[in-house]
């Protein structure tokens, strides 16, 4: 048998979501734990979300003093975005603005990767002294008038006021709850690929959309610089096969027929 602990809030998923949630509980002082069904030091996946916009730095500096100017100077600012269609330029803007290092005033957006972010968020909980359960899937959860119940696969049972679920798309906490999203869904597939920069010849610092790239068979392609490296997105086409398109080969393949950005 497992032990019964209680707290005000159980915040389930240790992602960019949790840490913030689980960080704002504890320096409005209410008692809480952040539960991560996966173990400490799990493998993060590069390609997810990789930049903050000025909203968002200016809530998390409000949220933790600091935390937003640490996020803000470790990732870089791209300057310019552009558009094509079908290889001819339709738009393009530039913000003229590179400088991340301001430590007065927060920039428009700052560019890096999730598992970046992450850690400088896990960094902030830690300092504030947020508590975590690293390896404890939730099972079971009953929500009744006196609060919420969770069950662990370890065994553990967890009492609180409320549970926040920052559990991914395929939460627990929401399908327990009997919560569903909703709106519409596409059937589009896209191959994501992460590319570290060339130190030696590095492109220019621009997002780059193409509509329908001529060298990609009028596929649509997006070209994102974040720190260190490059993230491109390759929309396929309803007649592609995704295993066309996927693993190093194929990847370096799409780079000789596209020619860059």
């Amino acid at each position: 048998m497992g032990e019964t602990k209680k707290t005000d809030v159980v915040v389930v998923g240790a992602g960019p979501v949790g840490l913030v949630a689980g960080l704002a509980l504890k320096e409005k002082g209410i008692s809480s734990v952040v539960i991560e069904a996966e173990p400490y030091g799990r493998p993060r996946a590069g390609s997810r979300a990789i930049y903050l916009h000025n909203a968002t730095l200016k809530l998390l500096e409000e949220t933790s003093k600091g935390l937003g100017f640490t996020l803000a100077r470790n990732g870089i600012i791209w300057p310019v975005k552009r558009t094509l269609y079908k290889g001819k330029q339709v738009y393009v803007r530039n913000y003229g603005v590179t400088d991340n290092k301001d430590p007065h005033h927060l920039p428009h957006f700052t560019s890096l990767h999730q598992h970046e972010i992450e850690k400088y968020l896990y960094e902030a909980c830690v300092h504030a002294g947020v508590e975590f359960v690293w390896g404890e899937p939730v099972q079971t959860m009953d929500i009744s008038k006196s609060g919420v119940r969770l069950v662990t696969e370890n065994g553990n049972v967890w009492e609180a006021e409320y549970v926040i679920g920052c559990d991914g798309a395929r939460s627990v906490v929401r399908e327990q709850a009997g919560l569903r999203f909703e709106g519409p869904r596409t059937a589009d597939t896209f191959i994501v690929v992460d590319v570290k920069e060339d130190p030696d010849n590095p492109l220019p610092l621009e997002r780059t959309f193409h509509y329908q790239h001529p060298a990609m068979g009028g596929r649509n392609v997006m070209f994102v610089p974040f720190k260190d490296g490059w993230r491109i997105d390759l929309q396929l086409l309803s007649s592609d096969k995704p295993e066309d398109y996927m693993g190093v080969e194929n990847v370096k393949k799409m780079d000789a027929e596209s020619d860059g950005p």
